[in-house]
Formats: C-alpha cells, sequence, structure tokens
C-alpha cells in the first residue's frame, strides 16, 4: 500500500510546480491502494483552505470523493497502538533521526498499514529520512543529502 502524506495529496489537488507531475505520475503507474490517515486528512484540510481560502473548495470535494467513493482508503487507527509504534520508533531512530512528534506518527501510521510506500515531497522535516529508515520505499527519491541521514 501507498501512505499519502498531506502535502503529496495537495500536489495532487493543486498544481504545484516541481511536484504535481512527479505525484501524478506516480498514481498513474502505482498498483497498490492509497491510504489516508485521520492526521493525513486534517493536515489537508488546513492545506486547501490555506491554498483555496475556504473550507468548501472544489478541490477538497474532489479529495473527500475519493475518500468517501473508496478509490482511496481512510486508516482507521486504535490510537494506542500508534502510540506505542510511534514511541518505538522515537526509542529506535530519534536520536539518530531529529524528526517531529507528528512526522514520526506518519511513519507510524504508515507501517500499522502495512504500507510498502511513503509518499511524501516534505524535505525538510525529516519525515522521509525516518520513513526509510524505518525500510519503508519512498517517493519521489531520497536527495544525496537525506539518504546521507538514513540509518540503518
Amino acid at each position: 500500500m501507498n501512505y499519502l502524506d498531506a502535502n503529496f495529496i495537495a500536489a495532487l489537488h493543486f498544481n504545484i510546480a516541481g511536484h504535481t507531475d512527479l505525484a501524478e505520475t506516480f498514481v498513474r503507474k502505482a498498483p497498490l491502494p492509497f491510504v489516508v490517515s485521520g492526521l493525513g486528512e486534517l493536515e489537508c484540510r488546513r492545506a486547501f483552505i490555506r491554498r483555496a481560502g475556504h473550507s468548501q473548495s472544489e478541490n477538497w470535494l474532489r479529495f473527500q470523493e475519493r475518500l468517501d467513493g473508496g478509490a482511496w482508503l481512510r486508516l482507521d487507527v486504535e490510537w494506542a497502538k500508534a502510540e506505542d509504534r510511534a514511541a518505538a520508533l522515537m526509542e529506535k531512530l530519534r536520536v539518530k533521526v531529529n524528526c517531529g512528534t507528528l512526522d514520526i506518527l506518519h511513519v507510524a501510521l504508515a507501517q500499522m498499514a502495512g504500507c510498502t510506500w511513503f509518499l511524501s515531497f516534505d524535505t525538510n522535516s525529516n519525515a522521509r529520512v525516518l520513513a526509510a529508515s524505518a525500510r519503508l520505499k519512498v517517493y519521489p527519491e531520497l536527495s544525496p543529502s537525506e539518504k546521507g541521514r538514513v540509518v540503518h
């Protein structure tokens, strides 16, 4: 399965230079289902409001249709288990991979969903590095700088 980070979802709904074409290319070729967590959906709400200026934009409604219609899967989360998984990641990797709590939680959710891919354009948070360190495949491919920070 493919875990969709909020910035990847935004790239599929807005024309974002350098991101939209890459995201659309991956989606067209991907044989595995796409998973959206409640955390990702909440982050999308904020991002879509910021971009569109209101909460019921055409882009937001199209995103909701993908979820409600089953084209993308909503991840039901048992939060106690998610907290445990995130804590385990912190214990194992956080000292070596400086990453915020919500990004650690995204990686934990991707693991819990059984995802193979972590789809994210966020090169500032180290979430992509953490995902790779947790043995998830990351798209787009890590930069050389990111690769140097992956913990094996």
